[in-house]
């Protein structure tokens, strides 16, 4: 990491590796750990990386989330058997106690979204730890994959193939917008996984107020934007109870915790949307605490799943298959894998597959190469997420989420 990103990032927030940022089996940091993850899939980690938050998520022996505890606490914990570590799909580490808590009490404990139309953030907060915070990048290609699928239905009407008759009237039920939708699923789904780990009192959102056609007569028509944000804040309700703040309030409070602002949104630092989703921690609890805490960046696989065909027809008027998950191999479409080529090695996401190779695209789902089927490791099954510390390019040396921000 240069100094100049060095100076971009707090000092209040500090970027805690998961332990996939580190090869597997990695040795030098303590007692290694071996669990079993989902699908069966083996994976090593460090004892030392897995409790490395100030504070480590808990959860009892029946999946309840309890207070978070000390990382001095939960390695104990793990070395008499107490408890075991469990990774999370959002890259966080938690211990599973194994038998009954002696106690169940609860603090309170908020959980803060601070939406945006590319962007957002997420944070969860206690009175005395900043537990978390995610800069979330929306999806922003549903309008045009939309586009394409009418545009392949309606050339299939013409043509002697598979095709649906057109219904314009059954559009019946109330409708959003499918890309105010899937954002909108998006924010939701990392609510619902922090609701999993953290024992959440209420939930905080920020109140965007935003109006089609403002000036003009079409200011007063109903805006998808609205019907997004009130889609989302009724699904809020059933995780915990849901207060709305306007942005001046969060401004404000803001300063008042001497946080800083960026101006650039696409900027991924706690800067650009964490710190204000902490500043509605605080407007809900009150005085907070600010510390160190787990940061990451999640966005969605961008596979495509729905698309019968390509575009253009090859020789002989033949559309070859397009999009979809599943492959010939053992792999499906967002596995999380490791592949080696030669002196190359690298991780990334399973995104396609040839007659033969199979796919792996980074983060930012650019392909990294096409491998065979025999050099290709599974470590993660696909959950659907893709998180930023998660994505190794090269496994010598290790490449920190700090150098690939």
């Amino acid at each position: 990491m240069s100094k100049r990103d060095r100076k971009q990032i707090p000092m209040h927030a500090s970027i805690m590796h998961s332990s996939k940022a580190a090869p597997l089996g990695d040795v030098g940091y303590g007692d290694t750990v071996s669990i079993l993850n989902r699908e069966g899939t083996q994976s090593k980690h460090s004892e030392k990386r897995i409790i490395s938050n100030r504070r480590v998520p808990v959860v009892a022996p029946d999946g309840t989330p309890l207070m978070p505890t000390k990382p001095s606490r939960a390695r104990r914990w793990i070395r008499e058997g107490k408890a075991k570590p469990i990774r999370t799909k959002i890259g966080i580490f938690v211990v599973q106690l194994l038998e009954e808590p002696s106690d169940r009490k609860k603090q309170s404990i908020a959980a803060t979204l601070d939406p945006g139309s590319k962007f957002s953030g997420v944070a969860v907060v206690s009175k005395k730890n900043v537990l978390c915070g995610f800069n979330l990048e929306l999806p922003d290609y549903i309008k045009d994959r939309m586009d394409k699928r009418r545009m392949l239905r309606r050339g299939r009407r013409h043509r002697k193939t598979r095709s649906r008759e057109c219904r314009f009237l059954n559009r019946i039920q109330h409708k959003i917008a499918p890309s105010i939708l899937v954002r909108k699923q998006f924010e939701l789904r990392v609510m619902q996984e922090m609701a999993k780990l953290y024992p959440i009192s209420i939930i905080g959102i920020e109140n965007v107020a935003y109006k089609h056609g403002k000036g003009t007569k079409k200011e007063s028509y109903f805006s998808q934007v609205e019907v997004g944000k009130q889609w989302l804040i009724a699904k809020l309700e059933e995780i915990a109870p849901t207060k709305l703040f306007a942005g001046w309030q969060t401004s404000k409070r803001r300063k008042e915790l001497g946080l800083e602002k960026s101006s650039d949104k696409t900027k991924q630092t706690p800067e650009s949307h964490v710190n204000d989703a902490i500043s509605l921690g605080a407007l809900l609890l009150g005085d907070v605490e600010l510390t160190d805490f787990h940061f990451d960046i999640i966005r969605r696989p961008k596979y495509s799943r729905r698309r019968l065909h390509a575009e253009k027809p090859t020789k002989g008027g033949i559309r070859r298959r397009y999009g979809g998950t599943t492959t010939p191999f053992i792999f499906r479409c967002g596995d999380y894998v490791e592949a080696t080529q030669g002196r190359k090695t690298v991780r990334g996401w399973v995104s396609g597959y040839t007659k033969n190779l199979i796919s792996i695209s980074n983060f930012n789902w650019k392909r990294l190469g096409q491998f065979t089927e025999s050099k290709v490791r599974l470590l993660d099954r696909n959950s659907r997420l893709l998180l930023k510390s998660q994505f190794l390019h090269r496994i010598n040396p290790v490449v920190s989420l700090g150098d690939v921000l």
